[in-house]
């Protein structure tokens, strides 16, 4: 129970008490930092809760019961797991496990992280709202397709057929495209069907529903899971995972008991790529934060460096166009100050101040975004889920400039703004499947004239 929960004993230990003493409240919350394992303890509660086997032998990793075959492949139905996606990187990590260390193990890695990211899209969620999941069926299909030559009961050994490993990279290629349809937050419409769905009967003994960034959650969605906070069904056990608990509401934190999930350190870090991802030392070294710097946070940078677009890339390309969308703001309106003096804006606030010069900026902002994306991957399909990463990377920015010192209202409302845009232009992309490049210079323009 829990073996796999690696450097959380005291989390571990603390969830194995209250199981055991039957002690275990219908809703909890894991806080804690990034890749500190809250998901995967999330996944192994369910897992033991929908446990048949009973006595000192219940839950263990190879129990043999179907209920824990299939949530060890994240196939139970009793599950459902909502929110956006904290560890993308992941796939083709597992991607790259399965071909430097074939075998069982790495196969149930591979697939639990590619099902992580088909559970998002269980019909269960998308009650009444069938058409939001109509362009990413064949691409569910299709992945399904290709899992099923990764089933890791098949495995002897450490042998993996060349089928096996052709079929898990091409689930990878599949994995990124459906990326680009995962909602960045919790929508209400969701919300509201896992609602509907805690009153069905479950398939076995509990039912659970994980919702992962439950910090990003939009109001209407807090106020629609609180009203399923309020009265829970007995078979139902609810779990948050926030990295910024003090986000959520005040009402839906006293609905929920926490668990704290502290910093691995660079230590416990390297003890799970070792023996999860199966590094060397060499490469896990390579991975040490310089002095002063945060101690954990080595998962975090080696998942980054699996995706050809990646989140330093993204940050890069947000600055340079928010810096072409200041320039335009300053000479149409005027820019707050704490903005205007952002050291990272202030080369292209100062080069565009003219009209000539803001827009050469937003024209190289925007060729620079084509070439680096692969026109949204238009020509290259690792790039299909870019034009959401860049987005991210936008909202991030924004969220950075409201904690800055000295924001003026106007400010604030000028970020306000730009963020009803940013989420706009996702939504016509999402719903709509409008060109992306078109999107980013319509929303360069619209953030350049926005009004507080």
């Amino acid at each position: 129970m829990f073996e796999n929960l690696l450097g959380q004993e005291g989390v571990a230990a603390q969830l194995r008490r209250d199981i055991l003493a039957r002690e275990l409240p219908s809703s909890l919350l894991f806080s804690g930092p990034p890749a500190s394992g809250k998901l995967t303890a999330a996944l192994e509660l369910a897992r033991v809760l929908s446990c048949q086997v009973e006595g000192p032998a219940k839950a263990a990793w190879n129990c043999a019961c179907p209920a824990c075959h299939r949530h060890r492949v994240l196939a139970h139905p009793d599950l459902l797991i909502l929110g956006p996606r904290t560890f993308p990187e992941e796939i083709p990590a597992g991607l790259d496990l399965l071909r430097r260390s074939p075998g069982r193990a790495s196969a149930y890695f591979f697939v639990r992280s590619v099902r992580k990211l088909q559970k998002r899209f269980d019909a269960a969620l998308y009650e009444g709202e069938e058409t939001r999941l109509a362009k990413a069926s064949a691409l569910l299909r299709e992945l399904e397709e290709r899992l099923d030559l990764v089933r890791p009961d098949d495995f002897q050994g450490e042998v993996l057929s060349e089928a096996a490993l052709d079929a898990a990279g091409e689930a990878t290629e599949t994995a990124r495209k459906l990326e680009a349809f995962v909602p960045d937050t919790v929508p209400v419409f969701q919300v509201r069907a896992a609602g509907y769905w805690t009153r069905m009967a479950p398939s076995g003994n509990m039912k659970t529903i994980v919702i992962e960034g439950a910090d990003h959650m939009l109001d209407a969605s807090r106020n629609a899971l609180l009203k399923i906070l309020e009265e829970p069904p007995a078979s139902l056990e609810f779990v948050l995972l926030s990295s910024r608990p003090s986000a959520l509401m005040a009402t839906t934190l006293s609905r929920l008991r926490p668990y704290t999930f502290r910093s691995r350190g660079f230590q416990g870090e390297a003890a799970v790529l070792e023996r999860v991802f199966k590094l060397g030392r060499p490469e896990i070294d390579s991975l040490v934060p310089p002095r002063g710097q945060r101690t954990d946070g080595a998962i975090e940078a080696w998942l980054a460096g699996k995706r050809p677009f990646g989140q330093a890339q993204a940050r890069r390309l947000a600055l340079s166009f928010l810096g072409a969308v200041g320039a335009r703001q300053a000479l149409q309106a005027g820019l707050d100050p704490a903005i205007a003096a952002m050291p990272e804006l202030l080369e292209d606030l100062s080069f565009g101040t003219s009209p000539e010069a803001a827009g050469e900026l937003g024209d190289l902002a925007l060729a620079d975004l084509g070439q680096a994306t692969k026109d949204f991957g238009a020509k290259d399909d690792a790039y299909a889920s870019s034009f959401d990463e860049f987005l991210g990377a936008l909202s991030i920015l924004l969220s950075a400039i409201l904690r800055l010192p000295g924001l003026g209202p106007s400010g604030f409302l000028l970020v306000e703004a730009w963020a009803a845009l940013i989420r706009e232009a996702k939504t016509r992309a999402e719903i709509y499947n409008l060109n992306p490049g078109l999107l980013a210079e319509s929303l360069l323009y619209s953030m350049g004239r926005a009004r507080p």
